[in-house]
């Protein structure tokens, strides 16, 4: 197997530079010397050079694992999540340990204590608040322990993305006074409060400066869009690829056709193109969870402060559907022969 010092020589850099490129000892700052780490990770890979881990652990005095919690692979935001944060950790020179909890309280604190007891240097999850073990997560806080939510705002004070409907829901709003609603009902799904309250008062005021009657709801499972549906509402912005199928199904079972917006990002965004919509909040999935790898990279190597990202989320009307692009992560690591 090739040594650090034959790469080291076909990079035309020393044996220190080299294994501190390959080791994640230093975050490169300058754009040279992230061109040589690179290099020298490019020739590494190149001929499959695989460093001892128990080795690596010493020089750097911790793992290099990143845990993430999530809560299953079957759902299309989740997938790619995992697949992002996987390609992220490692140009970062880490590596994703995942664990998968289905949505068990309980499957999670195991969750949490076997990354914690494998060495992970900060952990990522996208289980929503009163799922997460409380009293674990206090301790984490007090110890100023790396977590990032990619569920919303933590209320145990970690770092956190979350989407800004602060421009999105009134463009989105007006699009729907301008097929003459006076009322419109918008529902979000359980398990982000902060973030639902931060939306409702943008939604309330929206509605208040356009004239527009504001009905807002938050559900607890995906079978009240039914009930929603049965209500015959005429005017709707809903949350929730799953609860949008359940809810234009009971309204065609009932020929109902009202104006609907529903909120997705360019990963889910395949599940809307079937559906007769009005137009498309559209959040940025992939950004968040860059955002999330960088924020417990900064918090572990520079003791970087916990931070709230907001990111802002577009609307999109029908009429501008044509230009979307669905991000389709399904074939990024096939092989080009079958």
């Amino acid at each position: 197997m090739i040594t650090i010092k034959e790469i080291a020589k076909l990079a035309g850099v020393s044996a220190k530079t080299a294994e501190r490129a390959l080791s994640g000892v230093t975050k490169d700052k300058r754009r040279d010397a992230r061109i040589r780490a690179e290099r020298v990770r490019q020739i590494a890979r190149e001929h499959g050079y695989q460093p001892n881990e128990a080795a690596l652990i010493l020089r750097r005095g911790r793992s290099g694992i990143i845990g993430m919690v999530v809560d299953v692979l079957t759902d299309q935001f989740l997938a790619a999540a995992v697949e992002t944060a996987i390609t992220e950790a490692a140009r970062a020179g880490y590596r994703i340990s995942l664990q998968i909890v289905r949505f068990d309280p309980e499957k999670t604190y195991e969750a949490f204590k076997n990354l914690l007891a494998a060495g992970a240097e900060g952990i990522i999850t996208t289980c929503a608040s009163e799922q997460l073990p409380e009293t674990l997560m206090n301790s984490l806080a007090g110890k100023n322990f790396p977590v990032f939510t990619l569920c919303g705002k933590s209320r145990y004070g970690f770092s956190s993305a979350a989407p800004d409907y602060s421009a999105a829901l009134p463009e989105a709003l007006k699009e729907l006074k301008r097929f003459n609603h006076r009322q419109v009902t918008f529902c979000l799904f359980k398990g982000k409060d902060i973030d639902n309250k931060r939306a409702e008062t943008t939604f309330r005021e929206s509605c208040r400066q356009l004239g527009i009657e504001a009905d807002f709801r938050i559900h607890y499972d995906r079978m009240q869009a039914e009930k929603l549906a049965d209500e015959k509402l005429p005017a709707v912005i809903l949350y929730g690829k799953y609860s949008m199928r359940i809810f234009l199904d009971r309204c065609a079972a009932l020929r109902w056709e009202p104006d609907v917006i529903g909120i997705y990002n360019e990963w889910t965004l395949a599940a809307a193109q079937n559906f007769a919509l009005r137009g498309i909040i559209l959040e940025n999935a992939r950004e968040s969870v860059a955002l999330a790898v960088k924020q417990i990279v900064e918090e572990v190597d520079c003791g970087g402060k916990v931070c709230d990202h907001k990111l802002l989320a577009r609307f999109v009307p029908e009429t501008e559907f044509h230009a979307l692009q669905v991000a389709n992560l399904a074939n990024q690591f096939l092989p080009e022969t079958e």
